[in-house]
């Protein structure tokens, strides 16, 4: 996408929410939604996050369209389908921007105004490059979690070789990257690699959530791994605010099995 798209999406206000579903591996019971940010385009109609975010954060413009996800999920939440009030929503933010102070004052501005709860979001880190500056992390994410935010390590992977920095940090959660999750069973280091982050995320009280599971058999690993929550296509591909009321009703009714069968998912 031209940056020209991407700046008259962002001056037109184009970028919405679509929302994840998330549920409790051990009860199937749905906790939470990761907002993934849409483009809506004139030509091409709505756009992935893949095709444009990572422009949006070379181009030096996270902040805008942060402040506008934020901004669609506060809307959203204020008309929410009473169903989804036990819901928390994840929105996911850049490390350059959470550091800035004003991104949390903005955060809590358009929470305040909605009539949002802290409680209900959980801020996922996304990062590419190596955390520097670890102790000021810290401070940052301690002042989050005093705010009554969450806050998780998101897309935890082999090539994310500075993940064991940010264990001792403040995270309420983190996030196996969907890469992981799809090759765990058939690749030893990744094995290996998955079981020593899942435990020492456990023992530092984490919620674990494995992301990219699509079929009952990942489901299974995932469980046997000591995964806490899963997303992926198996629970529900992202949709609108209005659609996810019916995705639970049929999510929540007891799933059909065969005779002799023990299905985990």
């Amino acid at each position: 996408m031209q940056e020209r798209e991407i700046h008259s999406a962002l001056d037109e206000a184009r970028i919405a929410a679509r929302y994840q579903p998330i549920v409790r591996l051990v009860d199937r019971a749905p906790v939470a939604l990761e907002a993934l940010a849409r483009l809506r385009h004139p030509v091409h109609g709505l756009v992935s996050a893949g095709s444009f975010v990572p422009q949006i954060e070379l181009a030096g413009l996270s902040r805008q369209l942060t402040d506008q996800v934020a901004a669609s999920i506060f809307a959203d939440l204020a008309a929410a389908d009473p169903a989804l009030l036990d819901l928390v929503v994840g929105i996911n933010i850049p490390l350059d921007l959470l550091l800035l102070p004003g991104t949390l004052d903005r955060l809590d501005a358009g929470r305040d105004a909605a009539g949002v709860a802290a409680a209900r979001l959980a801020i996922e880190l996304t990062e590419s490059q190596p955390v520097e500056d670890a102790p000021a992390l810290g401070r940052t994410l301690e002042r989050v979690r005093r705010a009554g935010y969450g806050v998780v390590i998101d897309d935890v992977a082999p090539a994310m070789t500075w993940v064991d920095a940010l264990l001792d940090l403040p995270f309420t959660g983190l996030k196996l990257d969907a890469s992981l999750v799809r090759g765990w069973a058939r690749n030893a280091a990744a094995c290996g690699y998955a079981g020593r982050i899942v435990a020492a995320a456990r023992r530092r009280g984490m919620v674990v959530t494995a992301e990219g599971v699509e079929d009952r058999a990942t489901w299974a690993r995932m469980a046997d791994l000591g995964a806490d929550q899963v997303q992926g296509y198996l629970v529900g591909r992202a949709m609108t605010a209005a659609a996810l009321p019916a995705w639970r009703a049929a999510w929540d009714r007891p799933p059909v099995r065969a005779a002799g069968s023990r299905a985990r998912a």
